[in-house]
This record gives structure tokens, C-alpha cells and sequence, in this order.
């Protein structure tokens, strides 16, 4: 059995309560010498729409054989299953929430498999601990996936709707993922799809604004709204030391109306 190159942990746990070091002191004892690599733990409490867009867009960067522990679980204690998904040398663990819905569209491949505990754990409150940790320390030791899961069957894994962008004529409707610490708008439109984008692109609710193209965020003009390829994959909205998410009154998670004329 080979040993993971590294532990994934995403979660929307924080820093400041015990919880992530409870998971990190389960997965050192239980994989011990297994690096650890925090995501991060600062996702919006229960957004798994942001979780899942955090985790795709590092997923890329991951080297192969890692072992992802996303725990973004707002049914935690419920009869909600936990899914563990196999996708290519990957291995991902997490909420059948839907928190996986935008890795199942950048991976090709994926096998799925219920990890659903068969007995009642510590506590109904914390499976990251209790649960999800254990499970990642299992994997990241060489264990295969048959061996701590079930093959899926029953209904297919949860995922998270109205996030593929729908085209009428020259409207684009598309969903803001995530807004970053900076007000950038992660859009979901995904750069290999929407790069370049037509030179009078424009915003149209929930605020409107035009949209200038550009390369850089050094590029945008003062109190200019522009619409660049972000370094994650996905186009983004951006202002030169301002907020767009405060400009056209977006958080993660709204729905985007643009205009998006057909370029010759």
C-alpha cells in the first residue's frame, strides 16, 4: 500500500473554535507522517456552493494520489449519505450535499461510492472529527476505496442546481460563485468557454453596469466595472480598489443577468 502525498482539508469551521485541530490531531495519529495541507477554513458558514468552487478550482493543483477532506456540512447528524468519489487518481470525500457538483464537471471518469458510517458515531454533531477525518486517514494509508465504502447505488449523488449558464440570444445567465476578500465576483463561466469575452459585455441585474474587457486588474480604469479571466479557472468581475460585489449588490451564490452580444 503507498501512502498519500497529502490530506486535503476545506471546511467552514474557522480558526478560532478547536474544531480544526481536533481533525488535524485525528487524521496525525491515525496517518502519521501524511502532510497535511489546509485549503481552507474560511468558507461562509454553510456555503457549499463556495466550498465546491474552492475545492475545483485547487483540485488542478493537487498531485496525484491526494486525498481531499471537504467538510461543509449543514445536515450533519441527518440521514444525508457521505459520499466518497474516486476521480481519476484522486480521491474525494464529502457531504452528499452537492458540495461536489462542480469537481463532477471538471473530472472525467468518477467512481462513486457511499462511505456512509453503519453504526452511530461519537457525536451527531461533528462527523468531520468523527467520521470524515477517519475515513481520510484510511485512504491516505494506501486502503482502497471498495475497501472503506460501498459502491453508490440508490439515487444519484446530490448536486447543486442552476449552476450551467444558459444562453438566450444575447443574454447569459449565470451564477456568481464565490466573492473574494478583494470584492472580486467569481461568475461562474468558466474561462476555456467565455475567454474572450465580447467587447460590450455588460451587467444587466441584479445591477447594471458595463463591462469593460480586460487582462489585468491594473488595466481597469477608476470606477470601471471590468470582466477578466481570474487565475481559477472562471471569469471574473473586478474593480481597481474597489469592491464589484459591493458596486452591483452581489453575494456568492446570486443569480447573474449579462448582456452578451454575439461578436462576428
Amino acid at each position: 500500500m503507498h501512502q498519500a502525498p497529502l490530506i486535503a482539508l476545506l471546511t467552514d469551521f474557522g480558526l478560532v473554535d478547536p474544531y480544526v485541530g481536533q481533525m488535524r490531531s485525528v487524521l496525525m495519529s491515525a496517518a502519521p507522517g501524511v502532510p497535511l495541507l489546509d485549503v481552507s477554513h474560511d468558507v461562509a458558514p454553510q456555503d457549499v456552493l463556495q466550498a465546491g468552487f474552492f475545492l475545483a478550482a485547487t483540485l488542478p493543483w493537487l498531485p496525484p494520489g491526494a486525498v481531499v477532506c471537504a467538510v461543509v456540512d449543514p445536515g450533519v447528524g441527518t440521514d444525508r449519505r457521505v459520499l466518497l468519489v474516486q476521480a481519476g487518481s484522486h480521491f474525494l470525500l464529502a457531504p452528499d450535499n452537492g458540495l461536489l457538483t462542480l469537481a463532477f464537471e471538471s473530472e472525467t471518469g468518477c467512481r462513486f461510492f457511499d462511505a456512509t458510517p453503519r453504526h452511530a458515531p461519537r457525536s451527531a454533531t461533528f462527523h468531520g472529527r468523527d467520521v470524515f477525518a477517519p475515513l481520510a486517514a484510511r485512504l491516505a494509508m494506501g486502503e482502497e476505496a471498495r475497501d472503506v465504502a460501498a459502491v453508490w447505488s440508490g439515487p444519484d449523488p446530490v448536486r447543486l442546481e442552476g449552476l450551467a449558464p444558459v444562453r438566450e440570444g444575447a443574454t447569459l445567465r449565470c451564477r456568481a460563485l464565490s466573492v473574494d476578500r478583494f470584492g472580486n465576483v467569481v461568475l461562474g463561466l468558466p474561462v476555456a468557454r467565455f475567454d474572450p469575452p465580447p467587447a460590450k459585455a455588460a451587467v444587466v441585474a441584479p445591477v447594471a453596469a458595463p463591462l469593460a474587457p480586460v487582462r489585468t486588474y491594473n488595466d481597469i480604469a477608476p470606477g470601471a466595472v471590468g470582466i477578466l479571466a481570474g487565475s481559477q479557472g472562471y471569469l471574473e468581475l473586478a474593480m481597481a480598489g474597489a469592491s464589484a460585489a459591493a458596486r452591483l449588490e452581489l453575494r456568492g451564490g446570486d443569480p447573474v443577468i449579462l448582456d452578451w452580444p454575439m461578436e462576428t
